[in-house]
């Protein structure tokens, strides 16, 4: 008889729990006739995700994240070899302080504190923990083109996250960290159109991974990935229907490049092996309310995160080999945006 995991009713539970908040705030949504007007402006409405502030304001969001990922790994033979579901809560912080009108400086950082479960088919489950504070990104972004005097925005920007916290995996007995374990640094692009009830914006970012390391502070294993590249190119709307109230729509898609990878073993061999990290698709919808009119903005957030397979191959040993499948992520998050001054 097939073995049922009972953690697969969880994912469900989750997701659908999760689209019926959603669906519940939409609900309360002023029931009234919209008439939607597209005249062009070049306003900077908080909630857009277009704004940047005016030369001297600093503007804030603090938005928390609760998510539940679900995949499974399948050994050499595509035989499964576990479940797997981590659970994770964030806080992320944002800065921005606008030096001038099209010149923005900004920093974001995070705290997480996740578990993840491991259920092989036949065994005990297997539990990690993982928390602590991301690094510290800083960004600078740039206004080329302002709808005021163009037809749409133009943006571009740079940031750069330096590598400030050690990247140490989890282990049963040992909690392990959240930081990458490696610098990075990106650079972008954006374009926007903003009308006084409709924004489409698009953008595209490259991110120059640089190598990183992790410890292993259970058996004291140190394993190095080389540099890499992501990808991600991200279309988002807002519509806003009354003075107040707006949804956000959006599809984002990441990719990934391959990573070479090595460690030495407690036999002191060098074991080399390709990470081939899931690349994602995403689509996001939030509903909007300014509690105070261009201020102050509260959002509830809600993401689906669709993965592409991955895992690691191991060139000298092909039975190593795992490979991740049927992974995906609900995300239901809660993000407040206020102008400081």
């Amino acid at each position: 008889m097939e073995r049922i995991n009972p953690m697969n009713f969880q994912p469900a539970l989750t997701s659908r729990l999760s689209q019926i908040v959603f669906a519940s705030a939409l609900a309360f949504l002023p029931i009234r006739a919209v008439a939607l007007n597209f005249t062009p402006d070049a306003s900077r409405v908080i909630s857009d995700p277009s704004y940047l502030p005016l030369g001297g304001q600093l503007f804030g969001s603090t938005e928390y994240s609760n998510s539940q990922t679900n995949s499974t790994t399948n050994n050499s033979t595509g035989a499964l070899d576990s479940w797997n579901t981590t659970l994770n809560n964030t806080i992320t912080q944002l800065v921005e302080f606008g030096l001038t009108d099209d010149l923005t400086l900004r920093a974001t950082g995070s705290y997480e504190w996740l578990e993840t479960n491991t259920t092989p088919p036949a065994g005990a489950v297997t539990v990690t923990n993982s928390n602590g504070f991301s690094d510290t990104a800083f960004t600078a972004l740039w206004r080329v083109l302002d709808e005021k005097d163009h037809p749409f925005n133009w943006d571009l920007t740079g940031a750069y996250t330096p590598n400030l916290i050690n990247a140490e995996s989890a282990s049963p007995i040992q909690e392990g960290t959240v930081a990458r374990g490696g610098a990075s640094a990106a650079f972008g692009t954006a374009l926007s159109y903003k009308t006084k009830s409709f924004t489409l914006y698009g953008s595209g970012t490259a991110t120059c991974l640089d190598s990183r390391t992790i410890l292993n502070p259970s058996n004291g294993t140190t394993t190095t990935f080389d540099s890499s590249w992501e990808y991600v190119f991200t279309l988002s709307t807002q519509t806003r229907f009354w003075d107040r109230w707006s949804l956000n729509a959006g599809l984002s898609s990441t990719f990934y490049d391959n990573q070479n990878a090595s460690f030495v073993n407690a036999g002191n061999h060098l074991i080399t092996f390709v990470d081939r990290p899931t690349g994602l698709t995403a689509l996001t919808g939030s509903l909007n309310y300014q509690a105070v009119p261009n201020r102050f903005v509260v959002s509830l957030i809600y993401t689906h995160d669709f993965y592409g397979d991955g895992g690691n191959t191991y060139p000298a040993q092909p039975n190593s080999d795992t490979t991740i499948t049927d992974k995906d992520e609900n995300v239901l998050s809660g993000e407040l945006r206020y102008l400081l001054f």
